[in-house]
């Protein structure tokens, strides 16, 4: 940090001055303390034990700006800007440090004055230290009024930020309101926390892998509005299809199952929440996967069919009645397969590869699934029924997992 501290009297004070100062640093403070503890008022033992620290350092740090004047000032420097900031965060003055540097000095002349030989100095070599010293005390007392003014600017920033998410929060649950809250406050208090009101959102929920691990994460993303302080956290994403939109980051998708919901119009926000939250449960059931972030858009027919499980399970009685009069092993793989067969409109090659089974294999079952099934598997409609109900037994099978 640059301060007016002129290094060229460092530079010119006699070097033994360090070296006749460095073994009396405790004793001076020592007796610089006692005068504190018998004064009136006197000094308590913790303001105490801080005013020997101060004397100790200041001592020392003189001593490091007269053996090396260039290199000790860049060390000081940055002890005293941190003493600063510390002073501002303990709600303490920094007169505090200026009266240690003060009897800091007195505790160096006295030690000078009692060492043999100690006030050996011409005139003009004592000018050089007077110098040195004023000119040290004031360049920290800089210092350190740098620091306590940077940390007091930054807590105030701090607060703004505290202030300015809270509000973001407020909005957040504002907008996930069902039935919608009023457009004027909705636009009043985006306007108090500086979010600009999209034209479309996308919602999204989030738990974390792990019971009791991990912190609440930061997701620093201007756009985003969120709330991990919630019984439910979640996040809204402004206009999530348009170019720029803000991301999520890397360490929160590794610690955390995050599901969004489809983009939707602002003021149906609550809808992609909705969807966001049984896209979460199907992956916290084993359903569907959870690894990266899970858009519900990727997985319609295992929401759909969670949504319609009783209704499926009355139609499969009817649908894969013909399936039942084979034994349940074989009834399962031809079951499988005509899932495969009927996702890859009836090409024996695709479904192999889904099946991982010979080409051939898939065409003889297709076969026996021709005999069961006779004129259904020649009906889109019916066709389109047995795929949502063989769907629903596989969202069953992986729930029951």
């Amino acid at each position: 940090m640059r301060t007016g501290l002129d290094v060229r009297a460092f530079e010119a004070v006699p070097g033994w001055v360090a070296r006749r100062l460095r073994p009396h640093v405790d004793r001076a403070a020592d007796e610089v303390l006692n005068e504190l503890r018998r004064g009136d008022p006197p000094v308590g033992g913790e303001e105490a034990g801080r005013a020997r620290a101060g004397i100790v350092a200041g001592i020392r740090h003189f001593c490091d700006l007269v053996e090396d004047p260039g290199a000790g000032w860049e060390r000081v420097s940055a002890f005293y800007l941190r003493v600063g900031r510390h002073l501002a965060r303990d709600g303490r003055d920094p007169v505090e440090v200026q009266q240690a540097l003060r009897r800091s000095a007195l505790a160096a002349w006295r030690t000078l004055a009692a060492v043999p030989g100690g006030l050996d100095l011409d005139l003009e070599a004592l000018s050089l230290v007077v110098d040195a010293q004023f000119g040290y005390m004031d360049a920290v007392s800089e210092v350190i009024a740098a620091g306590y003014a940077a940390e007091v600017a930054a807590r105030a920033d701090g607060a703004a930020d505290l202030a300015e998410r809270r509000r973001r929060a407020r909005l957040l649950h504002l907008l996930l309101a069902d039935p919608p809250a009023d457009e004027a406050r909705v636009a009043s208090l985006a306007a108090e926390a500086r979010w600009p009101l999209p034209v479309t959102v996308a919602v999204a929920v989030a738990r974390q892998r792990t019971e009791g691990g991990g912190r609440t994460p930061v997701v620093a993303a201007d756009g985003l509005l969120c709330d991990f302080g919630a019984p439910e956290p979640c996040l809204l994403v402004p206009d999530p299809d348009r170019p720029g939109r803000p991301r999520l980051p890397e360490a929160l998708l590794r610690d955390w199952a995050v599901a969004v919901g489809p983009a939707v119009p602002l003021a149906r926000a609550a809808d992609s929440l909705r969807w966001a939250r049984e896209t979460l449960s199907l992956a916290a059931r084993g359903v569907i996967p959870d690894g990266g972030l899970i858009r519900s858009a990727e997985h319609v027919p295992a929401l759909v069919i969670s949504r319609a499980g009783e209704l499926i399970d009355d139609a499969a009685a009817t649908r894969l009645a013909p399936l039942s009069a084979v034994p349940p092993a074989r009834r399962e793989r031809l079951a499988e397969t005509l899932l495969a067969l009927l996702e890859h409109n009836f090409n024996a090659a695709d479904a192999s590869r889904r099946l991982r089974v010979h080409p051939q294999t898939v065409r003889y079952r297709l076969r026996h699934l021709q005999d069961l099934f006779g004129d259904d598997l020649r009906d889109p409609r019916r066709c389109l029924e047995m795929e949502l109900i063989l769907h629903a037994r596989l969202v069953n099978r992986g729930a029951a997992r």
